[in-house]
């Protein structure tokens, strides 16, 4: 890709979440209450690593409007430096993070993902959902990893590519026959416990309407770790369970079209196709 479409690209992504950050309440004691309820337990292998006492200095890439920083400065007490390449999501995560009042509260960097440089190395990067919006995930992911501390881990969240399948095809297919707002309605049936319009509307467009996104298989990430010397800690994939045959893990990603198929159509169940990895440099 040559370098007026990457700049392209970044281009309209930033544009998309100027308008609307992900992740993004309707207002600043809506998000904080949510922060206080702690939303990384909902990863298990995460929540545990950042329950450890040994675990220091964070860093997140794409921090969005700051749920999983705040987070974990709030409820598990480590330093965060989080980076976003968007001026209105880092404006909201400062607000949030001082309204909750943290000790140590994280250090919000407004920078492009690939433009950011530190000296330092972390013990935990995290980049949830975010890797699949640039324009060239492996180049993002390898960029990542290059901040990763020896015995240091890394913590991606990404578009799953036959999990995925069912979803975007079923949204696709209303966008194309009855438009935008019947694409949302449909969403909204599948989130029913949702109380919050704008985060709702603001989960819809970065699943449904994102104007860049690629779409990812676990072998596929498997190769990308190997290469930056990380080795396979979890995965949601097989469930967050100890990983002993990673062949067997990639038998088991094959089953997960179907999975999105029954999630989404029969049982009306929100199944977006994400999957997270949880890797240690060795």
């Amino acid at each position: 890709m040559s370098e007026e479409s990457q700049s392209s690209v970044t281009g309209k992504v930033r544009a998309f979440y100027e308008e609307m950050p992900f992740n993004y309440y309707s207002t600043t004691e809506t998000a904080a209450r949510r922060i206080s309820q702690n939303p990384l337990q909902s990863y298990p292998d995460l929540d545990l690593l950042l329950r450890g006492e040994t675990l220091g200095h964070v860093l997140e890439i794409g921090c969005g409007a700051g749920w999983a920083a705040n987070s974990i400065a709030l409820n598990y007490g480590h330093p965060v430096t989080a980076v976003d390449m968007t001026e209105k999501a880092i404006a909201r995560a400062a607000e949030v993070s001082r309204l909750i009042g943290c000790a140590n509260p994280p250090t919000f960097v407004h920078s492009d993902l690939f433009a950011f440089r530190s000296p330092d190395r972390f013990s935990l990067v995290l980049s949830i959902g975010v890797l699949h919006h640039t324009f060239d995930c492996r180049k993002a992911f390898n960029h990542v990893c290059g901040f990763v501390a020896v015995d240091g881990y890394l913590f991606v969240g990404l578009y799953h590519l036959p999990g995925r399948r069912a979803f975007l095809k079923m949204f696709h297919e209303i966008l194309e026959s009855d438009g935008e707002e019947a694409a949302f309605r449909r969403f909204a049936a599948l989130n029913p416990g949702s109380q919050d319009d704008d985060h709702l509307r603001s989960w819809f467009r970065d699943q449904v309407l994102h104007p860049q996104e690629t779409q990812h298989t676990l072998q596929e990430v498997l190769g990308w770790l190997d290469e930056n010397g990380m080795v396979l800690v979890s995965t949601s994939i097989n469930g967050y369970d100890e990983v002993e045959d990673r062949d067997a893990l990639i038998d088991l990603e094959a089953a997960y079209e179907t999975l999105s198929e029954n999630r989404n159509r029969r049982e009306n169940s929100f199944f977006p196709g994400f999957f997270t990895v949880l890797a240690r440099r060795s």
